[in-house]
């Protein structure tokens, strides 16, 4: 019985974790796209075009092109802005990671500065 249970709580942790990465995912391609000058930026919209992107994301090559295609056709812009938007919602993130990382003082020895 308690195994059902952990069971039950571990799937319902990964579906979380799953719908809160799609939300994070959402806001950065959202702000990707604002960026851009996409004229269809709804974020219900957006959610749903990362969801896409989530799903083709397994397919080696072919999922990089989808994405980009899932951004073109759903936010109605050209292939260069879609382009640009999907690797804005990638590069977000990893700046807001690194300036909190030298702002605690983490990304020192990480950029050749350590002892």
């Amino acid at each position: 019985m308690f195994q059902m249970l952990a069971l039950g709580g571990l799937i319902g942790l990964i579906i979380l974790v799953f719908i809160l990465t799609l939300l994070i995912g959402s806001v950065f391609l959202l702000i990707g796209l604002k960026v851009v000058g996409a004229p269809v930026t709804d974020f219900g919209r957006v959610f749903v075009t990362v969801l896409l992107m989530a799903i083709v994301s397994v397919i080696p090559c072919l999922g990089c092109i989808l994405q980009w295609y899932f951004i073109k056709t759903r936010h109605e812009v050209g292939w260069g802005q879609a382009i640009l938007a999907w690797l804005l919602a990638g590069l977000i993130p990893l700046v807001i990671a690194l300036g909190v990382a030298l702002f605690i003082g983490w990304g020192i020895p990480f950029m050749g500065g350590g002892i």
